[in-house]
């Protein structure tokens, strides 16, 4: 199950970031979308490796971009990535759902090319980043064929990007500009997505949360089940 996970998270990341396959991990830089703890990572590390860390390094920084270093379950890697001077940063929780029940009434809009802008003022919006708007406008367009982007259609207030890859449903970018919180936007689309599982056979929806975030509690009352956690070291 971990595996079909971080495959599900590796493909989609590379739609948005470009990859670089290390020696035994993932890196993604995207410079127009920089210092981001999802978008800019190095993840999926196999080893321990001085080399490959000091390779990472300097790839952040000719990326001009914040170092963020995911470990799953790996003290010793902790341990080196302290020697380097890293410090805990965050926690990723990795959640899952199965699709076992039909959803009513979800009004949602489905993106094409032609509306890609406003599914990315939705996304610029919720996350406070407005700087990135074109960049983003840029990603969907061109990843439109191979992600289900979706917008609430009452208020077109809150935005989702459903990746599909190994019969698991992969559910990110999900934000709520501030002005339509708490209008159940973000569980509408959560819902459609719960619903896509059992009407295409798929195997769970899951998704990634951020232990600063502090949205455990949200996602827990919705059904969702921890299955593991990624610790997250930076600079």
């Amino acid at each position: 199950m971990i595996s079909k996970i971080e495959e599900n998270d590796i493909a989609f990341t590379a739609l948005w970031s470009n990859m670089t396959i290390l020696e035994c991990g993932y890196f993604f830089a995207n410079q127009n979308l920089p210092n981001d703890i999802f978008f800019d990572k190095l993840t999926n590390i196999t080893c321990l490796s001085e080399k490959m860390i000091e390779e990472a390094l300097s790839l952040f920084q000719k990326n001009n971009t914040r170092p963020f270093v995911y470990v799953l379950d790996n003290p010793e890697l902790e341990e080196l990535l302290r020697k380097k001077g890293f410090t805990l940063y965050d926690t990723q929780h990795v959640l899952k759902k199965t699709g076992d029940s039909k959803q009513e009434n979800l009004a949602v809009h489905h993106i094409a090319r032609k509306d890609s802008l406003l599914w990315s003022d939705i996304f610029c919006r919720s996350f406070d980043c407005p700087e990135w708007i074109d960049e983003v406008n840029a990603i969907v367009r061109n990843s439109i064929s191979n992600v289900e982007y979706l917008v609430d259609s009452e208020y077109n207030g809150s935005c989702v990007a459903l990746f599909e890859k190994g019969f698991v449903l992969g559910l990110y970018c999900l934000g709520t500009v501030k002005e339509n919180r708490k209008k159940g936007l973000a569980r509408l689309l959560i819902n459609y997505a719960i619903d896509q599982v059992r009407l295409r056979n798929l195997e769970f929806l899951m998704l990634e949360t951020y232990g600063l975030d502090g949205l455990i509690d949200f996602y827990s009352n919705l059904g969702f089940e921890k299955v593991y956690e990624k610790k997250i070291y930076s600079i």
